[in-house]
C-alpha cells in the first residue's frame, strides 16, 4: 500500500546526473563543455570587426576613394570597424601613425618619405592617386608662370604635395623656387581664403576648391596633371611593424580599399553621392572636381615605385639623403596585385 505524499523510486539507469558518472567520465564532459565554450568565444571574437584608425590630411575628391570605401561598408565586408579622423597637413598625421594613435594614413607620401630617410618605421602599403591633380591659380593681373616672380604663392605646408606642384610648376616657367615666397597655410580651403584676401596672389588648388576658384575669375596658369607625369600624389602609409605584426589587418584593408576604388572610378553618381556628404557643395562643382580626378585614380591601388620615384627626385634639393636610398625597401606591395 503506498503512502500519501511519499515520491515515487527512480530507477537509476534511467534517470542520472552528469555528476553522478565516474569522475573520470564527469571529468571528461565537463571538459567538453570548456571547449564548446571556447569554440562559442572564438567564433563570436572571428565576428566582431577589428577597430581600425585612419587619418586623411585633404578635403578634397581625391580623398573619395578612402570616404566610399568607409561609408559604402567595404571595411565592414572585410572585417573591419573603420573610423576616419581628418587631420590638417601630412606632417602632423605622420606623428600620430609614429604615436601608434592610428593605424593607417591616407597622406601624401612627400612627408612619408621624408621621414622614412630620417629613420622612422614607415612603409607604403598602397597608392590611391598617381598624378598630381593640383591646378595653380593666380590673380586676374597676372597672365603667364614667369610673372609669379616676386610673388606669394600659397601651399599647405612645406614639404607638402602642393609645395612639389608649385616647385615643378616653376620649374616648367623657368622660375626657381628663390625667386617667389611660398606661403604654408594649413589646408586647401585656407588658401583661396587667402588668395580672396590678397594675403598671397596665387596658390595651388585641388578640386573641387580648384574650381570655385576658377568661378571667382582666377586664372589657371598650369593644371599640373598636364605635365605628364607620373607621380604618387596620395595613398596609404603604415607603421612597418604594424604591418609585419598584423599582415591580415593590412590585407583586409587594402581589400577593401580596392573594392571601394572600382566603384569610385566606375560609378560617377556613387562618387559624388559620397562627395556631396564630404565636401558640401553644389553638384556642378563636385562634377568638375571628379572629373579632374577621374583619369588619377588607382584602380586597384597599386604602389607603384615609378610614381614615388618622381616624389623622391622632387625632395632631394631639401633632403639629399633620398637620392642613394632604395624605394624598394619603402613598399610593400604584396597586399595589392598590379592589373
Amino acid at each position: 500500500m503506498k503512502t500519501a505524499g511519499a515520491l515515487p523510486k527512480m530507477n537509476p539507469r534511467k534517470h542520472f546526473s552528469p555528476l553522478h558518472l565516474s569522475p573520470l567520465r564527469g571529468f571528461s564532459f565537463v571538459i567538453c563543455l570548456l571547449k564548446l565554450s571556447l569554440i562559442g568565444a572564438e567564433v563570436d571574437a572571428q565576428s566582431k570587426p577589428t577597430p581600425i584608425r585612419t587619418a586623411y590630411s585633404a578635403l578634397s575628391a581625391g580623398i573619395g576613394t578612402l570616404w566610399l570605401t568607409h561609408e559604402d561598408g567595404h571595411f565592414r565586408k572585410h572585417g573591419l570597424d573603420s573610423n576616419l579622423i581628418y587631420i590638417r597637413g601630412g606632417s602632423t598625421a605622420v606623428q600620430a601613425i609614429l604615436a601608434g594613435e592610428i593605424q593607417f594614413g591616407h597622406l601624401s607620401p612627400a612627408p612619408m618619405l621624408t621621414a622614412w630617410s630620417q629613420g622612422a618605421d614607415f612603409v607604403w602599403v598602397g597608392t590611391t592617386t598617381h598624378q598630381m591633380v593640383f591646378t595653380l591659380l593666380a590673380d586676374s593681373s597676372i597672365n603667364k608662370g614667369t610673372e609669379l616672380k616676386g610673388k606669394k604663392i600659397g601651399i599647405t605646408r612645406i614639404g607638402s604635395a602642393s609645395d612639389l606642384a608649385v616647385r615643378a610648376a616653376l620649374e616648367q616657367f623657368g622660375v626657381s623656387p628663390k625667386d617667389v615666397t611660398m606661403v604654408a597655410l594649413g589646408g586647401i580651403p585656407e588658401i583661396l581664403a587667402a588668395m580672396r584676401a590678397g594675403a598671397v596672389q596665387a596658390g595651388v588648388l585641388s578640386p573641387p576648391t580648384s574650381t570655385a576658384a576658377r568661378d571667382l575669375g582666377y586664372k589657371p596658369l598650369l593644371h599640373i596633371p598636364d605635365l605628364g607625369r607620373e607621380f604618387t600624389f596620395s595613398g596609404i602609409a603604415a607603421k612597418r611593424s604594424f604591418v609585419q605584426s598584423q599582415p591580415e589587418i593590412v590585407r583586409a584593408y587594402m581589400a577593401s580599399l580596392t573594392d571601394g576604388a572600382k566603384v569610385y572610378k566606375e560609378d560617377s553618381r556613387a562618387a559624388l553621392r559620397i562627395l556631396r556628404k564630404y565636401l558640401r557643395a553644389d553638384d556642378r562643382i563636385l562634377e568638375g572636381g571628379y572629373k579632374e580626378y577621374e583619369a588619377a585614380i588607382s584602380n586597384p591601388p597599386y604602389p607603384g615605385i615609378k610614381g614615388l620615384e618622381a616624389v623622391r627626385d622632387s625632395l632631394l634639393e631639401t633632403t639629399p639623403q633620398l637620392k642613394n636610398m632604395d624605394l624598394r625597401k619603402f613598399v610593400d606591395d604584396r597586399f595589392v596585385r598590379a592589373k
